[in-house]
């Protein structure tokens, strides 16, 4: 049985990276610097240039340029990628220019050899800019990933995109930019929403979720009162679990932005009220398995997201072998559930766990 439902997409829970795509129009005009008419600012800050060499406003006067502020371990950054790629396929040739700004949001997201590892994997074939001191971000007044800008071929803002959604209506003002130079021209209609945006569509709903939960600001359950925890400390899991609560047992330290596995026999926990489950993971030395179990159980394979793997025995697991978002758990339904990540080699590190709850209810 479904818990009270809130219809539509303005009911998403706060906590998370992403902004709702309802409630994103409101916070462009409360959070973002620019408004519409302002003038594309500069790029200058940033620390280095993948694709291309660096791009100035001049360079790209006369193209339709939209500027993607993303993340490449957030969930609802790589969300927006499916889209992003067929606009740069069908309009690259009419005047579209796509420009990428990572700006990181941990350290190894930062790193030039991490993110030209992520394009590639992505399939993404536009110039990105690595934006490490947040030089980009601070002047074009970003406060959430992934933030979309659309410029009009004199430079001007058209339109601002806080947050994954409204994708057809981007769509169309790209079109509007190209018959500006091209009255007439026979466009395609706006890309169908794909399945994982039901949050977009009528009739969707979206059940109040745990909280985005950022390892670093989050404390642990039961961390023992002696010993140092950037040093490997033995930790039981003993007291009562609540939702959201980050739970550990063997042998774990904390880093500044992760707790990583020392090895042994041990696990991390942690219960949630979701739809789909994201863990941003590293891996120790070299690919690392992590069994999954949900409920204490293997992960039904009709709840696995799309990095989990199977066994002989039907065991379910990731093999955590980059630095990246991992996709855990799709349920088929929304619910409560308890998710064990239990690490099979030492080094492995969990620095963030999001979490999404929409869907369009069976009749």
């Amino acid at each position: 049985m479904h818990p009270e439902r809130t219809e539509n997409v303005e009911a998403l829970e706060a906590g998370s990276r992403r902004a709702s795509s309802a409630f994103s129009l409101v916070l462009a005009a409360l959070l973002c610097a620019l408004t519409s008419g302002s003038s594309m600012p500069a790029f200058d800050g940033a620390t280095q240039w993948i694709g291309t060499p660096p791009l100035s406003p001049a360079q790209l006067r006369g193209k339709i340029v939209l500027v993607d502020f993303w993340e490449y371990t957030c969930l609802n950054c790589l969300r927006t990628l499916p889209y992003l790629r067929e606009w740069n396929k069908r309009y690259g040739s009419d005047g579209l220019v796509i420009v990428g700004v990572q700006t990181p949001e941990f350290s190894f997201s930062g790193e030039a050899s991490q993110v030209s590892g992520a394009m590639k994997r992505l399939g993404i074939d536009w110039p990105v800019a690595l934006d490490d001191r947040r030089a980009i971000w601070n002047r074009y007044g970003i406060n959430e990933w992934p933030t979309e800008m659309l410029f009009d071929q004199q430079g001007r803002l058209v339109e601002t995109q806080i947050g994954e959604g409204n994708y057809p209506q981007t769509e169309r003002n790209i079109q509007a930019l190209i018959r500006v130079d091209r009255k007439g021209a026979a466009l395609p209609q706006p890309m169908a929403l794909l399945p994982e945006d039901s949050y977009d569509k009528p009739g969707a709903v979206c059940y109040p979720h745990t909280p985005e939960v950022l390892i670093e600001n989050t404390p642990v359950a039961d961390a023992p009162r002696f010993g140092n925890p950037a040093e490997d400390i033995e930790y039981a899991d003993r007291s009562a679990h609540k939702d959201g609560g980050v739970y550990l047992d063997g042998y774990w330290h904390a880093t500044k932005e992760a707790l990583v596995f020392g090895g042994g026999s041990g696990y991390f926990l942690m219960p949630y009220r979701a739809i789909e489950v994201t863990a941003v993971l590293t891996p120790g030395h070299g690919t690392t398995r992590a069994n999954i179990l949900q409920d204490d159980k293997p992960l039904a394979r009709d709840d696995a997201g799309a990095d989990v793997r199977y066994d002989s025995s039907g065991t379910s697991y990731v093999n955590v072998d980059t630095s990246r978002a991992y996709r855990i758990v799709m349920n088929k339904t929304y619910g409560a559930h308890e998710l064990k990540l239990v690490p099979q080699g030492a080094g492995v590190a969990v620095y963030d766990v999001a979490f999404e709850s929409c869907e369009i209810p069976s009749k």
